[in-house]
């Protein structure tokens, strides 16, 4: 049966984003717009930095200096932390509502919302920062020489996770496992392989233009496998619409062998 008119959102959403014969949208399909500002962060951040660089602009509160600094995509407390800290909650408030509409695996989608509250905590706050003491303790143990030692705790840590999830990960339908397993992919490389690249180059040249390019193309790895987590777990619900009501359903996992049960909804 084809949706009602009113049931369509204005504007042509790609096929792929319509389920046919059912009158909803996949939530997906606004998640994407999120890949926009995770991959023009960081050509923003370094535009800002070679007119604060150009213009010799270091005091603070010189114009272009404050500008930059608001949109430092390796800064702090700026909008750039604020929106890498929000995509994160994202993640935990889906993972959450997986937990809530769901019937199968709810302990791990809520150790998953968990993991992404932290995550997010850890974006506003650098709570990784904390895990020198035990990367610089580890360190001796580990071949190499790196500069941020905090990342052998955090691989730890990841393992840790994703050993946890796995089976969660590998229950989803196709479109979101693979999401789920790319976005970590991306994130880790550049929060653990391409970071502690960035700390050789701090320990060697120090805050030079190099550590700064690979710090901002680090830092879009980190937004890039985050959005991309957020559209995969959005690609699990779908919102429908009726006169004085919306109706969401979770539609994550891969069918069972003879499952004919009815997903779950949520109406309000």
């Amino acid at each position: 049966m084809a949706p009602p008119a009113d049931d369509i959102p204005t504007g042509a959403p790609p096929d792929h984003d319509r389920d046919p014969g059912v009158a909803g949208y996949r939530l997906s399909r606004a998640a994407r717009w999120l890949l926009l500002p995770s991959v023009l962060l960081a050509p923003l951040s370094g535009i800002l930095y070679v007119v604060v660089r150009s213009t010799g602009s270091y005091e603070r509160d010189h114009g272009w200096n404050l500008l930059w600094s608001a949109f430092d995509i390796g800064g702090e407390g700026n909008i750039a932390v604020w929106f890498a800290a929000t995509m994160w909650l994202l993640v935990a408030a889906l993972a959450a509502l997986a937990a809530l509409t769901s019937d199968r695996f709810r302990a791990s989608w809520w150790l998953f919302s968990t993991v992404a509250v932290i995550a997010s905590a850890d974006e506003a706050a650098q709570l990784h920062e904390r895990l020198f003491y035990f990367g610089d303790r580890l360190a001796p143990a580990v071949p190499g020489d790196l500069h941020y030692s905090w990342v052998i705790p955090g691989t730890a840590i990841a393992l840790v996770v994703a050993a946890l999830l796995i089976r969660l990960v590998l229950a989803l339908r196709t479109r979101v496992t693979v999401g789920l397993i790319g976005s970590a992919v991306v994130f880790l490389l550049g929060a653990l392989v391409i970071e502690s690249i960035s700390g050789i180059v701090e320990r060697d040249q120090g805050m030079s233009d190099l550590y700064v390019a690979i710090m901002y193309v680090e830092e879009t790895f980190e937004l890039i496998g985050v959005a991309w987590a957020v559209i995969a777990l959005a690609s699990m619900f779908r919102l429908t619409r009726s006169p004085g009501a919306l109706a969401l359903t979770f539609d994550g996992f891969s069918p069972s062998p003879g499952d004919a049960g009815p997903r779950r909804r949520v109406s309000g």
